[in-house]
């Protein structure tokens, strides 16, 4: 088996990055990821990202992936089984293959959290869907739901109402827990009904989602719609490794005291980067950054690899 000098694991802004230095490096590496883009493709709009303002997620990706492709990088679509630390070697496996590598960088970023309710899986793609971005253009005047009130939850809703009919935006909370500046837009927008206090209990359809069940006041109620977004969350899609986590599932990420490098974890050869990250700014220019500090360090540790074997 051929040896890598690195393995990226995901191809969200951080692993993009990291993929981008290491191929300036001129090192043998090779990037694993099931998509391309990871969260930053689910962003109705970024207006955040210095030099490039109003540009929709997907554009954003594009871009990334432009200047990929300027180094020849290409993205292997596999999944990511388990990560062990042999000896002085790393082993990755996926559903198709294993690798063997000096180093990796983890930047497998979250997924969304599901509701775990009746009818949600059995409607996955007939009506449940867990991005606004991806499907929002097909709700042409439909009635949709939104579960959740944070940032993700009322994002959705703003650039689902340029579609849908109507949308009704629900959660188990009394009030509006995003932002104040899109609270006020939610707020505003005559196409946008909150519905507070409400537990979600069932989703209901024939070939295609067509109401749900929920409880409000102690009352079961349902609402007949066309489709249903789920914005409750996200969860870290780091179950493949051992390395030292915190409370919440989050890789724990620090310097080297030995050698100054950043963006280790608790097992040396292993680096991590972006929203699988404990780091609290999660944000696609953050991300994209932790991903290039990932990049660096890692190459130091491979050019005293060596030295170990």
């Amino acid at each position: 088996m051929s040896i890598y000098d690195l393995i990226i694991i995901g191809a969200g802004p951080a692993g993009m990055t990291a993929a981008i230095y290491a191929a300036r490096r001129k090192i043998k590496f090779l990037i694993l990821s099931m998509d391309i883009g990871g969260q930053m493709s689910w962003s109705s709009d970024v207006d955040n990202y210095p030099g490039i303002p109003d540009l929709a997620g997907v554009e954003l990706v594009k871009r990334f992936n432009e200047h990929m492709k300027e180094y020849k990088i290409q993205v292997k679509n596999e999944e990511v089984k388990s990560v062990q630390r042999k000896g002085k070697t790393i082993i990755v496996k996926t559903r198709k293959n294993t690798y063997k590598t000096k180093a990796i960088i983890i930047a497998s970023g979250k997924s969304p959290r599901k509701l775990n309710v009746p009818g949600e899986e059995k409607y996955l793609g007939k009506g449940v869907s867990y991005c606004a971005v991806c499907d929002s253009v097909l709700q042409k005047n439909k009635i949709v739901a939104v579960i959740g009130t944070g940032n993700s939850g009322l994002d959705a809703s703003l650039l689902l109402s340029k579609y849908a009919k109507k949308v009704y935006l629900i959660d188990i909370v009394p009030k509006i827990t995003g932002e104040p500046y899109l609270r006020d837009k939610i707020l505003k927008n005559k196409k946008i009904s909150f519905i507070g206090n409400a537990k979600i209990k069932e989703i209901l359809g024939n070939k295609f989602v067509n109401a749900l069940r929920y409880e409000k006041d102690n009352k079961k109620l349902m609402l007949k719609i066309d489709s249903i977004f789920i914005e409750i969350g996200l969860v870290n899609k780091s179950d493949f490794t051992n390395v030292r986590k915190n409370k919440w599932g989050e890789i724990m990420i620090f310097r080297s005291t030995i050698s100054n490098e950043e963006n280790f974890t608790n097992i040396p050869g292993i680096f991590a980067a972006g929203d699988c990250t404990d780091i609290p700014a999660k944000q696609i220019i953050a991300a994209a950054g932790e991903g290039c500090k990932a990049a660096l360090a890692a190459f130091e540790y491979i050019q005293k690899f060596k030295s170990w074997i």
